[in-house]
């Protein structure tokens, strides 16, 4: 857990890093974009290298039928998204701190609810297996 951690709290600190370098880069063009604009540049040029790096993985995993690791894939990133949105959340509105520790632990458990779901799994295909001599 604590690695899990350790490697969120670098992200965020290579996140602002690279913020603060494009904010400074954007203060020394002779006509420096407005920070709505910085993003939406940014933002996309990420988004669509992003989509770029990661095709080839859906494309792989497409080939093999993986849908469900596919699907698992999306579901990460989509928990990952709602518990740092939540805790934005709880900040902006005051209903809460934001914490690390509570991205951390909510990410956590869903990688334990995924292996048990795994585990059980991995149960069913050997009874099937099993079943089947």
């Amino acid at each position: 857990m604590e690695q899990l951690k350790n490697w969120l709290y670098e992200l965020v600190v290579f996140i602002a890093r690279v913020h603060d370098a494009v904010a400074d880069y954007n203060r020394t063009l002779s006509s420096p974009l407005t920070d709505k604009e910085m993003h939406f540049i940014v933002v996309g040029v990420f988004g669509l290298l992003f989509f770029l790096l990661i095709l080839p993985l859906f494309v792989f995993l497409t080939r093999k039928n993986r849908a469900g690791l596919m699907a698992w894939l999306l579901t990460f990133m989509t928990v990952m998204f709602v518990t740092f949105a939540i805790e934005i959340g709880q900040e902006m509105t005051g209903t809460g701190g934001m914490e690390l520790a509570d991205i951390v632990y909510g990410v956590v458990g869903f990688l334990a609810a995924s292996a048990a779901l795994g585990i059980l799994y991995l149960l069913y295909l050997l009874i099937r297996w099993l079943l089947a001599k």
